[in-house]
């Protein structure tokens, strides 16, 4: 109880520093993204990490990661980690789980499936994993494919049901399985088969299926333009995002780093949470004007409906600890 309530404290302190759009933050952020590994296996029509360049394209080394939640177990609740690539990559992802976690911090991790293996999945049951969450746009074979380019529909769907077996053998309650799907156009998702495909899956223990708007990646994607009215994005009052190399963002939106705040290898984490280039962030928001900030100015995100000045979409994900 004790750790819920000094979230809610954490939450309801950073919603006030928001809506008084404080330039600094006089409590740390409330969750981090951190980028396991920026590479992925495939080339989703819907994903940029097709078109980063070499040079962005990497593993988290042990001293980061390490020196990342040695701070973070101090003020983090939460930390997903993952952001542009495919997590289940890294060679050493088991043993980066159970350390995050055995600091006493929540962890998720976000995938498309396709390395669930056998031992990967017996790792990620012992590590302390809270919460893994899979993209799976498609509930045929064609479609899935379509939108999920380089994975196999059968072999994911087989890896899932794997994993949810081995769950059940092993008596465990953790990590909770979640499935995201993208609302896509009618032809790629039937309602019917969606419904069956989700109750075959929930049968064998499925957790949670999470419907997803399609986004623009602040504007690098074409097809989604920004429009309507803009609200202060709350990242900048909540959260932290730190890529591979220790580049930290303020951001996941901001898809290839057009934004840096500083370096999680030669300066704090809290340092760089109220240094200059975040507040300066802070004060455009503030004051509406976030034309010189590209990733910002063409995010689609910040000009979807609201509650109060928060998203809709995330707010009740973010009170009852489900972010993302």
């Amino acid at each position: 109880m004790t750790g819920k309530i000094k979230y809610y404290q954490r939450l309801f302190a950073l919603h006030q520093s928001y809506r008084r759009r404080d330039e600094q933050v006089a409590v740390p952020p409330l969750r981090l993204w951190i980028e396991i590994s920026s590479r992925c296996n495939l080339h989703c029509p819907f994903c940029p990490n097709k078109d980063l360049p070499a040079g962005q394209k990497g593993d988290m080394d042990w001293p980061l990661f390490k020196k990342i939640i040695d701070q973070a177990r101090e003020f983090a609740f939460e930390i997903n980690l993952h952001h542009r690539g495919e997590s289940l990559l890294h060679p050493q992802i088991g043993h980066f789980i159970r350390f995050a976690s055995a600091q006493g911090l929540l962890c998720k991790i976000h995938t498309n499936g396709t390395r669930l293996t056998a031992k990967t999945i017996d790792e990620i049951l012992a590590s302390g994993l809270k919460r893994l969450s899979i993209s799976f746009d498609g509930c045929n074979a064609a479609d899935y494919e379509k939108n999920r380019v380089g994975a196999s529909f059968a072999q994911v769907t087989e890896n899932i049901r794997a994993f949810l077996n081995r769950r059940r053998q092993l008596q465990k309650k953790t990590p909770r399985l979640a499935i995201e799907m993208m609302r896509l156009s009618p032809g790629q998702g039937q309602k019917k088969e969606q419904k069956e495909f989700v109750r075959h899956l929930k049968k064998l223990g499925l957790d949670e299926l999470v419907l997803k708007e399609t986004h623009n990646w602040a504007g690098y994607l074409d097809g989604i333009r920004p429009s309507g009215k803009i609200s202060a994005c709350t990242f900048p009052w909540n959260a932290l995002v730190i890529f591979f190399d220790g580049t930290v963002a303020p951001c996941a939106q901001d898809f290839f780093g057009d934004y840096h705040l500083g370096n999680a290898a030669n300066t704090p984490l809290l340092k760089i949470w109220n240094g200059t280039p975040m507040q300066e962030l802070r004060r455009a928001f503030a004051k509406g004007d976030i034309s010189a900030y590209r990733a910002c100015s063409q995010c689609d995100r910040i000009r979807r409906r609201t509650f109060h000045g928060l998203p809709r979409e995330y707010l009740k994900k973010m009170i009852f600890r489900h972010m993302p």
